[in-house]
């Protein structure tokens, strides 16, 4: 599996999706993307030009939440949202 979170270290939503990378031990690398970027490549993955956004191998994920329950669901263990919602 090949997953590049690309944002910057100053975000707080790029700091969140990290978080859950680091704490499921997910592989990943990272790319140096600043947030409103008119770059063709970037706008590719995140219409609006926001950050953070993750490039897998079936395509482009971005809103750090989406990109969390991604995540949950490749790799559910070990758990970090628990089963029962309350």
């Amino acid at each position: 599996m090949t997953l590049t979170l690309c944002g910057f270290a100053l975000s707080n939503y790029v700091n969140k999706v990290k978080l859950v990378l680091l704490e499921k031990g997910i592989p990943f690398t990272e790319e140096r993307v600043m947030t409103k970027s008119t770059d063709e490549a970037v706008l590719a993955c995140s219409p609006l030009g926001k950050i953070p956004f993750i490039r897998t191998e079936q395509g482009a994920l971005c809103e750090s939440q989406v990109i969390v329950d991604y995540l949950e669901a490749l790799a559910p263990q070990p758990a970090l949202i628990p089963p029962d919602p309350w």
